[in-house]
């Protein structure tokens, strides 16, 4: 969004947040079973390049972490566990992405640029951590719209206009609406340890629905004063105040390769397809498929049961003829 205005009110907003819960709570002790994740990406918010507002420009989650010692409702009976000693966390989480061409200010968009479009979903999760063995499994059930019913359109010319940046005027070219279900299945495993403050992991996910198909591959090195990774979701982002040493302070490198088959959101939904703007004109950009790469760098903070992330990412090369798009996330965690 074309201004420095919201990635610092944003950044400003968070940090408030974040000392005045570490402050507040100071003195309390004892294991954390929920926890609340605020997600903001955004392509202003980098360190690498120059502030930009175009392709995938923002994304916005919301998500709500709960420990359940016995899982024996459904969906969460059927989903994969990592074992008897396995610590489970339920997430619930509702997140709006958004897609726009490099150029908003025309009512004509270029069609070999980023398309308009956006979408709309909830997800239920678990998470399933085997601290002994040092393995997870992550299981995704994925619900939502793409198209006019995403609200893109009308947060992002909310926005812009509260901001004074320029009003996008191509929304009514976007994408229609369309139905996203997904299944995600994810797994993580321990590779090398070094005390408790180097380890390395290996992951990866199968992803299949009518939202996205396709896997991914990456390895993860931790560096730092951090909490076991395998210690359950909360663990990784909150140490309870009754433990040795309430900071929390670790650098992530994260390299990534994806597969994708299928991506709705930038492909067209399943049944309804690209809008006749984009699908009409033989020269509309072309969609890459196949084996491309992701990298994020991040850091992670927190002291007690609230914590501030935030990570750089390189991501794949979406649109023929485009470069690696550099954007940033900026998180915070807050258990209790």
């Amino acid at each position: 969004m074309q201004t420095a205005f919201l990635p610092r009110s944003f950044f400003l907003l968070t940090i408030t947040c974040f000392l005045s819960v570490s402050f507040a709570a100071s003195g309390q002790a004892g294991s954390y079973r929920q926890m609340v994740r605020v997600y903001e990406d955004n392509d202003i918010i980098k360190l690498l390049g120059a502030p930009s507002d175009k392709g995938y420009t923002n994304g916005t989650r919301l998500d709500y972490y709960y420990v359940r010692d016995s899982l024996r409702s459904f969906p969460g009976r059927w989903m994969p566990k990592a074992g008897p000693n396995a610590i489970h966390t339920v997430g619930l989480s509702l997140m709006q992405i958004m897609y726009t061409p490099e150029d908003i200010r025309t009512t004509e968009p270029d069609v070999t640029d980023w398309p308009y479009t956006g979408a709309l979903f909830a997800v239920y999760s678990l998470h399933s951590a085997n601290p002994v063995k040092k393995y997870s499994l992550r299981t995704e059930v994925v619900g939502g719209v793409m198209g006019k019913a995403s609200l893109a359109e009308q947060l992002q010319t909310f926005v812009h206009r509260h901001i004074g940046s320029p009003r996008p005027m191509g929304w009514d070219k976007q994408y229609p609406a369309d139905v996203l279900l997904n299944l995600n299945l994810g797994l993580e495993k321990m590779l090398w340890q070094y005390r408790s403050w180097l380890d390395v992991v290996g992951g990866g996910q199968l992803m299949a629905g009518t939202m996205m198909n396709g896997a991914d591959l990456y390895g993860q090195v931790r560096v730092g004063l951090m909490q076991p990774y395998f210690s359950g979701l909360t663990g990784r982002y909150a140490r309870p105040f009754g433990q040795k040493r309430g900071l929390q302070c670790y650098f992530i490198l994260r390299p990534q390769l994806e597969w994708v088959v299928y991506d709705a959101v930038l492909d067209g939904g399943v049944f309804s397809g690209r809008s006749d703007y984009y699908a009409g004109n033989p020269q509309t950009a072309r969609i890459n498929h196949g084996i491309s790469r992701q990298l994020d760098l991040g850091i992670v903070l927190g002291y007690g049961f609230a914590s501030l992330s935030f990570t750089q990412r390189i991501m794949p090369r979406t649109i023929d003829g485009f470069p690696h798009q550099r954007l940033g996330n900026l998180s915070l965690h807050i258990a209790w």
